[in-house]
């Protein structure tokens, strides 16, 4: 999942007179109550944090082992508290999961876009080939992440799919706890193309009728705990 997708840049003055300001407020802070926010694999993981220590604008910070392996995923975070006007976003220095420790660099304030979707949005377990069949012809894709309004496939070569487009989209799910195979077809509408250079990130809306959002709807909720355990396993 591309971590520049889930938020908007809020520019108070500058970016370095905003970090400096982000770093004078936890500086005169020191103990005040952080929650730090992550996307894993599109599950949100939430944390209370502390401020271990400040260096030069580095940031030291005690986390809960679970949010540092989130945090070495995606190389950063979201930090939240009240002393600040806005949300910030920071980038990662340093993460070591098994102290549950990171510091982090680059600091600037942010709106999380991901908090204002209806669904979360899962990474499957497996990125299945996913096939586009559009008025421009059949297409093959893979499945990025999915939610049960819309979702992303990759496509790796040039195509002719243009905005607005209505198409059908098939894949196949599979649910290991249940031992499945979910294979999927719904129409779609393309509504965004990410990237100017190959592979390019296809985004649509989803209208799944009932029978195939109940399907969608069990296997995402089994992700997130396919994506706990995992992360449980991972601090164990």
């Amino acid at each position: 999942m591309n971590v520049t997708e889930l938020y908007s840049t809020r520019i108070q003055k500058t970016f370095n007179e905003d970090q400096a300001e982000i770093v004078s407020i936890l500086t005169a802070n020191p103990k005040k109550a952080l929650k730090l926010i992550n996307y894993y694999k599109g599950m949100p993981l939430s944390y209370s944090a502390t401020v271990a220590s400040i260096d030069k604008g580095i940031i030291d910070f005690d986390v809960a082992k679970e949010q540092a392996v989130a945090i070495e995923a995606s190389r950063s975070v979201f930090i939240r508290s009240n002393i600040f006007k806005h949300d910030v976003f920071a980038q990662l220095q340093y993460v070591n999961v098994k102290k549950g420790a990171a510091s982090f660099v680059k600091f600037t304030y942010v709106e999380i876009m991901a908090e204002r979707r209806n669904f979360i949005r899962m990474e499957p377990n497996l990125h299945p080939v996913t096939t586009i069949d559009s008025p421009f012809g059949v297409f093959d894709g893979t499945l990025h992440d999915i939610s049960l309004s819309g979702l992303n496939v990759i496509i790796q070569d040039s195509c002719q799919l243009e905005i607005d487009n209505s198409v059908s989209i098939l894949f196949t799910l599979v649910n290991f706890e249940l031992d499945q195979r979910l294979a999927i077809t719904l129409p779609g509408k393309l509504i965004a193309i990410s990237d100017d250079a190959l592979p390019r990130n296809y985004k649509f809306t989803i209208s799944p009728d009932k029978s195939v959002e109940r399907e969608l709807s069990q296997y995402i909720f089994q992700r997130q705990i396919e994506i706990t355990r995992e992360i449980k396993d991972t601090v164990s």
